[in-house]
């Protein structure tokens, strides 16, 4: 009926429609100029009463003499789609306007049928007693189906998950007679699901009561899928297609409200900035893409993943266990263990992740979200490719503290090893022995947490000479592949007080076989200026047995090469705070530059620590830099992976000149 109305809203002659009870249910503005007296208009509601008992299925013309004059009325059946006459066409004019009234009642009555069955929108009539007694028969070419006979029979057209809200508008519809909307999805014509706009009012006759109910549909997929743009640039990533950070923000605002406990997980892809600057940004966008897929493909259907940054990632995991979480994040981590590939480029990357829960950790937000960032440092700290759990700091530290001196004999503690590239060969030289500790119910500790407890309690001793026997006996056990593979230890500071010390390092070597020549022990520079005179004699008796003797950390103490041309070092390392800037800042090139060039003086080599770029690479080689030692290379691993990465790495520095 809203079609009529508005068809004929703009018509010069008056026009009227009344339902079968002779009731007017619609009049236009032309009517109301004719200036009907109330006299005038309840003898016309009772001829029109009169007209539809007599009315036939024909055009008609008929007088009706009013107070003031003769008004000319045209009158036309509106036919339903079963031939039933289910309302009545009347245009009125004053006697003087009579001319030309019946044709003008046709052509209206023609261009209102077509109206009907040639409009994309719908309307659909319901009785009082919720029967379907109108439907249009587009109905049927559009839906390619025979055309409903009941309500019930409509809602089957409706997706079931709409059924609900369509049935409830339209009950409040009869029960309130107030208009009512919806949104639902309607089946088309090819089985696909479109959306849809209904609007239903309710006609009331005159005593107050109930006539019919008027639904008009209408297609709103255009406008669907223009709000579904507009939402996918408000609150999804346009790179990766997950969500945002105003999504993400509105969803854990949802969740709280909700009191829904949740895990949150920062997730860092290891080595992203060095695939930028290794292959290309291309590459680094592609590879983000394919790293979010593989992430959602271990995530459960109510698990929430989101871009809040250039390279950070989130994760909101509802209703999780410690234990599923841990279960997730292994799944995760394992994943990234399969290169991705660009362009049939093989691009290795790993996953770390950080995790607190909410509200166990904290019922602030804001401080969830930092104890998850903390959890993801600690990740990294030991070498990344992980995962941790966030622990409270005063808790965590006490059982450190007490579970300490039982970590060798309990089998926590494990050895990771990085390899150092001899930057002109192009070859592996050698592995650093790197401690690690994993905890049965603190997870992976790194050493920066145990390591100053060690060295208080004074067990750091007992740990070295297990770091020592241990790393000896499998570098040894490597020399049949990689023969000449140096062995680089770490010695604390509080050892060079030890002179007992010498003649630990001296039975190891005997027991495991390891040639003396094989082994290097790094002490950092402040530590050795801390203890001068014990560390100069302790590392001379080592030279003395073909122990080698490296300066960790070199440029962030307070000693200098000429200094150091004193001491029994045959090796520097050139801290990674120098190696980070050589590629973007002048002062830190020439630095480095001018240590190398001076250690070569004093017949030092040099080992360039924390290389992570291409650049960084090509640089140390044009300063004559002796080895390199970072993630460019290769992040620490455990020794069956070493092995791996060394028979590779080396098979490809071998076929690479004649390539």
């Amino acid at each position: 009926m809203d079609q009529y109305t508005a068809f004929f809203h703009h018509f010069t002659e008056a026009v009227v429609i009344l339902n079968l009870q002779g009731v007017m249910i619609y009049h236009n503005p032309a009517f109301a100029d004719l200036a009907l007296s109330e006299e005038e208009q309840r003898a016309l509601l009772a001829e029109g009463q009169m007209l539809v008992a007599r009315m036939k299925q024909t055009l008609a013309v008929f007088r009706l003499n009013l107070l003031d004059g003769l008004l000319i009325a045209g009158v036309s059946p509106i036919i339903d789609q079963n031939g039933k006459v289910s309302a009545i066409l009347c245009v009125f004019r004053r006697q003087t306007e009579e001319s030309g009234l019946q044709e003008r009642l046709a052509e209206a009555e023609r261009r209102l049928q077509l109206i009907v069955e040639h409009s994309n929108d719908y309307v659909l009539i319901f009785s009082p007693n919720r029967e379907l007694s109108y439907i249009p028969p587009s109905w049927k070419r559009k839906t390619n189906t025979r055309l409903p006979v009941s309500y019930e029979e409509v809602l089957t057209f409706v997706h079931p998950d709409d059924v609900p809200i369509v049935a409830q508008k339209l009950a409040e519809l009869y029960d309130t007679y107030e208009t009512q909307s919806a949104e639902f999805r309607k089946q088309g014509e090819k089985g696909e699901w479109v959306w849809m706009e209904a609007q239903g009012k309710a006609i009331i006759d005159e005593a107050g009561t109930l006539d019919c109910v008027i639904v008009t549909v209408k297609n709103i997929s255009e406008r669907k899928q223009y709000e579904e743009k507009l939402r996918q640039l408000a609150y999804f990533d346009s790179l990766t297609g997950i969500a945002n950070r105003s999504y993400f923000e509105r969803h854990i605002h949802e969740l709280i409200a909700s009191q829904t406990p949740f895990a949150l997980c920062y997730l860092d892809f290891d080595k992203f900035k060095w695939i930028n600057d290794h292959f290309s940004h291309q590459a680094g966008d592609y590879f983000l893409r394919e790293a979010v897929k593989r992430v959602q493909q271990a995530l459960r259907p109510d698990d929430f993943f989101a871009r809040i940054g250039g390279d950070e990632f989130v994760l909101l995991l509802p209703n999780v266990t410690k234990s599923e979480m841990a279960a997730l994040a292994e799944r995760l981590v394992s994943s990234f263990h399969e290169p991705f590939y660009y362009e049939k480029q093989l691009i290795q990357s790993t996953l770390s992740i950080g995790i607190a829960f909410f509200p166990k950790d904290s019922d602030r937000i804001e401080q969830v979200m930092k104890y998850a960032d903390q959890a993801l440092y600690e990740v990294k700290e030991r070498g990344r490719n992980g995962y941790a759990f966030y622990r409270p700091t005063e808790h965590r530290h006490a059982v450190i503290e007490q579970d300490l001196p039982f970590a060798i004999m309990r089998g926590q503690l494990y050895l990771c090893y990085q390899p150092k590239v001899q930057l002109a060969k192009g070859k592996a030289m050698g592995v650093e022995a790197l401690l690690r500790w994993r905890h049965p119910s603190l997870g992976e500790i790194p050493p920066l947490d145990f390591i100053p407890l060690a060295e208080e309690s004074g067990f750091i001793f007992e740990i070295t000479l297990w770091v020592l026997e241990r790393a000896c006996r499998q570098v040894k056990e490597w020399e049949r592949k990689f023969p000449g593979l140096k062995l680089a230890v770490n010695l604390s500071p509080f050892l060079l007080n030890r002179p007992e010390l010498v003649e630990h390092v001296k039975r190891i070597l005997r027991e495991t076989g390891l040639s003396p020549d094989q082994l290097i022990l790094e002490v950092t520079e402040s530590g050795l200026m801390e203890n001068i005179d014990t560390g100069r004699h302790i590392l001379t008796e080592l030279q003395q047995l073909g122990v080698q003797a490296a300066i960790d950390d070199f440029g962030t103490g307070f000693s200098s090469l000429a200094y150091i041309r004193n001491l029994p070092v045959s090796l520097l390392k050139i801290d990674r705070s120098f190696i980070q800037g050589i590629a973007e800042n002048s002062k830190d090139a020439t630095i480095v530059d001018t240590i190398i060039h001076l250690a070569k003086s004093l017949d030092i080599e040099v080992l360039a620590e924390g290389v992570e770029t291409e650049s960084q690479v090509a640089l140390l080689s044009q300063m004559h830099c002796d080895y390199a030692q970072g993630f460019y290379f290769s992040r620490s691993l455990e020794a069956e992976k070493l092995q791996q990465w060394l028979e590779e790495y080396n098979r490809m520095a071998c076929n690479g000149p004649s390539s």
